[in-house]
C-alpha cells in the first residue's frame, strides 16, 4: 500500500508558539512517525506545494493543490490531503470537480486542534483515512473526520455542510455520511446513494485569487451589494426552509441590475415539491433554483462553470459529478 500525504497547512500542521497557533513545517513528519508509533503501516511520500493557514486560502492555492494531485494520481493507491478546518469544504469541493469519481482514492483530514493536543482529533482523522484507502475499492474524493464521541466517519467530499458557529464538528447534508471506520474498518452506509459522473470539465479552469461568483447569505433587513462586470454569476444562499425575503424591494431592485448586466441569479438550499408563498416570486425575479447541492460545494461548481465561460451554467450545474447533487 502506497499513499502520497499532501501536507497543505492548517491547524493539523500547526503547533503552538507562545501561545499563538502556527504552521510548523516540521509537524507534516510529526503525524506520519505518529501514526507508525500507534502500529500503522503503509509506505509513504510526502509533498508540500504550500503551508498557509486555512482561513488565508484564495483561488491560486487551489492552482497549486490540483496540479499537485494531478502530477501524482496515477502513482500511489491512494492520496491524503491535510487540510485545515476553516476552509476545508471549499478545496473539498474544488478537488471533487477537478477529479471526479476517479479511481484512485483522495481523502482530505484536518483537526480541531494541533497534533500535540491531548484534545487533537488529527490523527485519529489520518489513521481513518489511511483505513479508508486500504479498504478498497472507493472511487472519488472523500473527507475522513472524528467528531467528538462519534466513530471516524468518512464523507462524499461534495456533500460537506458548512461548520456552525463555535463548532468543530463536520457534517454531510442531510446527515448522510458514506460510511464510518469501526475498528480500522470501513463499514459503508447503506442509505447513501449517489449518481455516476454526468459531466467532465474537459478545461480546467485556472483559478483566479478572487472569485466571478458573488456569493450572498440571507440575513434580516439585509442590504444587497452593487454588481459591476466583474461579476460573471450571483448565487443566493436560502434560509432554511429554501426562501429569502421576496417582499423585498432591495432584492428586486437587484435582480433588475443583474438582468441588465446578464448576469445570472441562482439560488441554493431550496428544495422542489416545498412551496411557501415567498417562493412563487423567484421565476419573476428572475432566480433560477439550482438542483440540490451542498451550499459550498455549489459556490465552488458556479466558480469553475464561469471560469469556463459556460455558455449554459444552469444545465451544465444539473449534472452530477463528484456525487454532488442529493
Amino acid at each position: 500500500m502506497k499513499i502520497l500525504v499532501v501536507f497543505t497547512g492548517g491547524t493539523i500542521g500547526s503547533c503552538y508558539n507562545d501561545g499563538v497557533i502556527s504552521p510548523d513545517s516540521s509537524t507534516r513528519y510529526k503525524l506520519i512517525e505518529m501514526y507508525k508509533q500507534n502500529g500503522g503501516y503503509a509506505e509513504f511520500d510526502a509533498i508540500s506545494p504550500y503551508t498557509v493557514l486555512s482561513e488565508n486560502l484564495n483561488g491560486e492555492y487551489f492552482n497549486l493543490l490540483y496540479n499537485s494531485v494531478k502530477e501524482n494520481i496515477n502513482n500511489y493507491d491512494g492520496i491524503i490531503v491535510t487540510h485545515g478546518t476553516d476552509t476545508l469544504q471549499y478545496s473539498s469541493a474544488v478537488l471533487s470537480y477537478m477529479f471526479g469519481l476517479c479511481n484512485t482514492p483522495i481523502v482530505l483530514v484536518s483537526a480541531n486542534y494541533p497534533l500535540e493536543s491531548e484534545k487533537s482529533n488529527g490523527l485519529e482523522n489520518f489513521s481513518a483515512a489511511v483505513d479508508f484507502i486500504k479498504s478498497g475499492n472507493n472511487k472519488g474524493v472523500f473527507v475522513a473526520y472524528k467528531n467528538n464521541g462519534e466513530h471516524a466517519n468518512i464523507h462524499r467530499a461534495s456533500r460537506l455542510q458548512k461548520h456552525l458557529a463555535y463548532s468543530d464538528k463536520i457534517e454531510s447534508v442531510n446527515n448522510i455520511y458514506y460510511g464510518e471506520i469501526i475498528n480500522g474498518n470501513f463499514i459503508k452506509n447503506i442509505n447513501y446513494t449517489e449518481k455516476q459522473d454526468e459531466i467532465k470539465f474537459e478545461n480546467i479552469p485556472i483559478f483566479n485569487a478572487t472569485s466571478p461568483v458573488l456569493k450572498i447569505t440571507p440575513y434580516v433587513g439585509m442590504v444587497y451589494p452593487k454588481l459591476d462586470n466583474s461579476i460573471k454569476a450571483v448565487l443566493l444562499e436560502s434560509y432554511h426552509s429554501g426562501t429569502v425575503n421576496t417582499a423585498s424591494k432591495e432584492l428586486e431592485k437587484f435582480c433588475n441590475t443583474a438582468k441588465q448586466f446578464n448576469i445570472p441569479v441562482f439560488l441554493t438550499g431550496s428544495e422542489t415539491g416545498f412551496f411557501y408563498e415567498s417562493k412563487e416570486l423567484y421565476s419573476k425575479l428572475g432566480i433560477q433554483v439550482l438542483p440540490a447541492v451542498a451550499p459550498i460545494s455549489a459556490y465552488i461548481k458556479l466558480w469553475i462553470l464561469c471560469e469556463n465561460n459556460e455558455k449554459d451554467i444552469y444545465k451544465a450545474f444539473s449534472k452530477s459529478i463528484g456525487g454532488d447533487i442529493l
